[in-house]
């Protein structure tokens, strides 16, 4: 198969929007974020390193913790066929108590997507805490 710098564009564009769109869905909740990830995804996060499927993943951060804000530097893409590969540093702004100002995270991540029929969904991803933020 020979792939065309027009179609390698295309290709990074729309992982871009995957990514940009999985911002938004951080800040919007649960179902938002499980309807970007294949039903047997992974996330691996946490201090402890955590591994959860899809629904517990999305579950567990909407429930613990809201993020009213999120955004991601210096993403880096490497495609492979069907395989796409991202790293970013990703800073999120997350409320753990409502009395509380929104309290700044940075993590350093790596996430997995796969082509799909609808679009790129999320196979896997790591996020690892950088402390403090830089």
């Amino acid at each position: 198969m020979t792939t065309t710098s027009a179609t390698a564009a295309t290709t990074v564009r729309a992982i871009e929007e995957a990514e940009a769109a999985w911002l938004v869905a951080l800040t919007e909740g649960e179902e938002a974020m499980t309807a970007l990830m294949l039903d047997d995804s992974r996330a691996v996060h946490g201090p402890v390193g955590k591994i959860d499927d899809a629904r517990t993943f999305a579950h567990f951060t909407w429930t613990r913790r809201r993020h009213v804000f999120a955004k991601a530097e210096e993403l880096s893409i490497t495609v492979r066929g069907n395989t796409a590969i991202t790293t970013c540093l990703q800073e999120m702004h997350i409320v753990f108590d409502e009395n509380l100002p929104p309290f700044p995270v940075q993590e350093a991540v790596t996430r997995v997507w796969e082509a799909t029929a609808q679009g790129w969904r999320l196979a896997h991803m790591h996020q690892a805490k950088r402390l403090p933020p830089v």
